[in-house]
This record gives C-alpha cells, structure tokens and sequence, in this order.
C-alpha cells in the first residue's frame, strides 16, 4: 500500500529533560560542533561512605545551551546540588531548563553518595551541546561513561559477550575490586579476538575451519589435517562432497574443509560472505538480499524496497500514535500527543508529569569507558540514526534507565538478560500492530 503524507506539524519544545540513554533520537543536524565531555570529582579519590561532588562539562565550539541525563547504575545515591539546574528523574538526575553556556562550556555540578562497601561506580551521561533555537535542529548529542573505584585496588574486567571467559577491551570494560569476581557478562581476562564465538579465545584448540580460534594472530598453524574436497572458486568453502578428496587444511590450494557454497564458481559467494543487494544469495542462507534493501518511509512506516530500487519502495500506513516509545504515526516523532495534557509518555504507560520516569533501555554503541576521576570523550559518531523525535531543546524524548554498557562488537548471542524483557516488549508490540492493520 502507498501512502501520500503530508508534512507533520511539530510538537512543542520540551524545556526539561528526561530519563534516556542518548539523545540521538531527538536532536540531530548538530552545527554547534561535536561535543566533548569531561566528569570530574571533588575530592578526586574517595572512600565508602563519602560524599563526593562531581562537575560535568560539556563543551563545543558554538554551543549556546546545553542539557544533560546522569545515572550511576544504581550505585549509591545521586544528589541534586541547589541552583545548579539538575533534579531527581526516574533513576538519574535531569536538568530542569537548558543551561547556558559560558566561553563555550556548560557546567553542571551535582553529588553522589557512595555505598558504605568497597566497590566501583559507572556514571553514565547522555549530554547535548544545543543552539538555542527551542528546536531539535541543530543540536549534536553526546555521551560517555565515567568510572571509579573507591576503598579497594582497582580491577578492569572486560565485556565477555560470549561468556567463554575472556572478553575484549576494545568492546568494553567496568572497573571493580580487584578482590571482586567478574560481574555477569564481563570476564577478568583480556584478549578474545571474536566475541561472537565462544569457541575462539586464548588458550584455545586450533582447529582446520580458516579460523583464529586461539587468537594468537594465525590461522588453522599446527591443525590436524581433516577431509578436505574440491573448491572450484577457491573461497574457502565447498558446495558438495564430490570428486576426489585429500586431507589437508587450508593450506592446500583447490580444496576447502568447509562447505555450505551455493555457488562454487563465484568467488564472492560463500557463508559469511557481507549481502550486498544484487538479487543474489551472497551469504548462502537462503535468503537473497536480507536487510540491504532500500528503506523508504519512518517509524512503524518504515519498510524495504521490493527490488533494489528505491523506487519499488512504498511506506506502510500509518496509525494513531500511542504511548509506546515508538512513531506510529509515522510524523518522525516518537510518542508526540499520545497522553493527555498534563502527563507525559514513560515507560508505555502515561504518567503525571511529576512522577514520570525512563524504562529500560540498551546503551548506546561506540561509548568510551574511562578510570580515574577525569576524562574527555568526544560525542558517538557511530549512534543509530533515522529515528527522529518530537523537538524538544535541551531534553530528549525517548525514556530509557541506563544499562551496563554494551559497545561496539556486539554478539546476539551474547546480549545482557537484561535486554531479554525489551525483546519480548517489542515482540509484543510488533503483533499488536499487526491486529491493527
């Protein structure tokens, strides 16, 4: 079905902010400059028990105004400081008006009070760097984790999305208690090189399969030789079990270990091939150009292009927009007049202004992990993008309480339980839409 729409009218700015892991999904076309932020604490080491005041900074070049979500995981106790802009929302703090700037640098000061035990704490922020102009427009969002360890020996453990019991610092890491055992989803060791196999880590079996399983930077050195069979295109992969076989690895030109090519005369057709749209089965799944064709249309409209022609794309329909952070109404604005006036749209549910609060949410890809009490990071310029929110200065639309963060690299196989909720949330709302229609 096609669809004409007509240009949406924009939603009123927002003045405050709300619970969210990112702002990327409101403000966007940022020309104020990308966004560094630096966290630091006063006193800059501390122990359990004490309160510690933290200063957020925000800077960019032509930054007029800025706006800021702080969480700290659950860790301890954030505290709003008087005149200094921030209130208790949901699980973090929120600034309450976009703060201005000064010589290029907005500033937000707050407290936290640590737990009476040894541990470390990860204090999330999602920042925006804003012109001014009470629109999304403009504005370059920001974000970065800042951790600490207090009344122990600092202990980094790494993001372990395979659970094989070493992770990758290059995916992520958390700071603990050296005395501490790795917190679910994180390993004490370092150095996996594919953290969507728990099969391949230091340490283990190399085997003939065009792998690095031990990740000591070669492939299949010292493997048994297995059965191996003709491969015409040499790509490493065999279509049938036929002719004569040798055994080998694949060190032996001509023949390949592994099967499952769907096309032996085509170099660049084989399993783990990259799809490209060419109305061909390039990864020999079965499928023929899966999640590469054009997109038309947004929000619940969203859909692929029927060929790989964008102008075989057609929009779904639109539906009235309710409370579920999604656009149904396809306007490029997330949840815009789904709940009354005088409430506001969190967690699927409208709640009373004064009492909304963010649910969760998956962090954002790409975020830099930092020990020590001060670190500079620059805004994610690998964040998701094609999901415009309502304008809002200052604040973002999408509620979401911070998760442990999970960066770049990220295995389906390996995803927090945590996401496991929202998953099915999703599967829920998707088969709701689709009685509706």
């Amino acid at each position: 079905m096609s669809l004409v729409l007509g240009r949406a009218t924009p939603a009123a700015a927002r003045a405050g902010g709300i619970a969210t892991d990112n702002c990327q999904a409101c403000h966007n076309g940022g020309t104020v400059g990308t966004p560094a932020l630096s966290l630091t604490s006063d006193p800059t080491t501390f122990n359990p028990g004490d309160l510690v005041t933290f200063t957020l900074a925000i800077r960019a070049a032509d930054i007029k105004v800025g706006g800021a979500f702080i969480s700290a995981g659950g860790v301890g106790a954030l505290r709003a400081l008087a005149a200094e802009g921030l209130q208790i929302n949901g699980q973090g703090l929120s600034h309450t008006a976009p703060k201005a700037a000064s010589n290029g640098v907005v500033t937000f000061r707050f407290a936290w009070q640590a737990p009476a035990q040894p541990g470390g704490v990860d204090i999330g922020v999602a920042a925006l760097a804003a012109n001014g102009n009470n629109a999304p427009t403009g504005d370059s969002p920001g974000g970065g984790d800042f951790q600490w360890t207090f009344g122990c020996t600092a202990k980094s453990f790494f993001l372990d999305l395979d659970r094989d019991g070493y992770g990758s610092k290059a995916t992520g890491t958390r700071l603990g208690c050296a005395t501490d055992v790795a917190p679910t989803g994180y390993a004490a060791l370092d150095g996996d090189c594919d953290e969507n196999d728990e099969k391949v880590h230091p340490g283990a079996t190399e085997i003939c399969n065009r792998k690095d399983d031990n990740c000591d930077g070669q492939i299949d050195e010292g493997s048994a030789p297995v059965m191996i069979w003709p491969d015409q295109d040499g790509d490493g992969y065999y279509k049938s079990q036929l002719g004569t076989p040798k055994f080998g690895c694949s060190d032996v030109p001509g023949y390949a270990a592994q099967g499952g090519d769907c096309d032996d005369v085509a170099p660049a057709i084989h399993p783990g091939a990259v799809e490209i749209c060419n109305l061909q089965d390039d990864n020999c799944n079965g499928q023929v150009d899966e999640r590469v064709r054009p997109l038309c249309g947004v929000g619940w409209c969203s859909r692929q292009s029927l060929s790989c022609d964008p102008a075989d794309c057609h929009p779904g329909p639109p539906m009235v927009e309710t409370c579920n952070a999604f656009d149904d109404d396809c306007d490029g604005a997330i949840d815009n007049d789904a709940c009354q006036t005088g409430s506001s749209c969190a967690g699927g549910a409208c709640l009373s202004s004064a009492g909304a609060s963010g649910i969760a949410g998956q962090a954002a890809g790409g975020r830099t992990a930092a020990g020590g009490s001060s670190l500079t990071v620059a805004a994610d310029a690998g964040m998701p993008t094609g999901m415009a929110g309502a304008p809002r200065e200052g604040g973002c639309a999408v509620a979401a309480i911070r998760q442990p963060a999970v960066r770049a690299g990220r295995s389906l196989r390996g995803l927090e339980s945590s996401l496991f909720g929202a998953g099915c949330l999703a599967a829920s709302l998707l088969r709701r839409r689709r009685r509706r229609q």
